[in-house]
């Protein structure tokens, strides 16, 4: 249970390690993601709205913009993207996967060798807070927290996972170890895994890393 969505350098600099698929003992061990050279000018993203996530549209959660996991082949992906509005789509390869990033919001991974979608995920272009997340999902199954840094400059980022959608949402990273959750903290991108990738929350060992939800609270390692 070691795969990682492999999210593209090019969207908004950002590279995503997915901590819910993290191996469920020991300390979790960074996964190398692709990286492609940064454009020149990094291009505006796509206004995608809350990319269907509160709304629907232009489909439900975990459909993401008509590409369904474990349904959509690879040679659906940009066709099916692009009759929903997404445009200037491109393509990462590596001996495991294939990343579609189009409208520098929007990421789909596909395996191989089946060729079949993975993993999808996406930037919000609306602020969507935690509090509406849960409103509408209900309480996520655990959290994860990834402290990285020295005391001097300490850095963590923390992921929500719900089992129910095998859906993940990962926070912005903050320049502090403990890191505090408010119903007005909002997400910087949403994921969602096929069954092989997501941990569920029956396999986790809770301790340092991964820890039950607590509310809105302060999580710390």
């Amino acid at each position: 249970m070691n795969g990682k969505i492999a999210v593209s350098a090019l969207i908004l600099t950002l590279l995503v390690v997915v901590s819910c698929t993290a191996p469920e003992t020991g300390i979790p061990t960074p996964v190398a993601v692709l990286k492609s050279p940064q454009p020149t000018a990094i291009p505006e993203g796509t206004d995608i709205g809350d990319g269907g996530l509160l709304s629907g549209l232009p489909c439900t959660a975990p459909c993401v913009y008509g590409i369904r996991i474990g349904e959509t082949q690879l040679d659906q992906v940009i066709p099916v993207l692009e009759q929903n509005g997404l445009s200037g789509c491109q393509t990462e390869e590596s001996v495991s996967w294939i990343d579609i990033t189009c409208g520098y919001r929007v990421v789909v991974q596909v395996e191989r060798p089946t060729n079949i979608v993975n993993a999808t995920g996406f930037y919000p272009s609306n602020l969507i807070s935690l509090g509406e997340i849960i409103e509408k999902y209900g309480e996520p199954d655990y959290v994860f927290l990834q402290a990285e840094g020295t005391t001097e400059a300490p850095t963590s980022r923390i992921s929500l996972c719900w089992d129910s959608l095998r859906m993940v949402i990962e926070m912005p990273e903050i320049n502090s170890h403990t890191y505090a959750l408010e119903e007005t903290s909002t997400a910087e991108m949403v994921v969602f895994l096929d069954e092989a990738q997501f941990i569920d929350s029956s396999q986790v060992q809770f301790g340092e890393y991964y820890k039950s939800w607590e509310g809105y609270n302060t999580y710390q390692p």
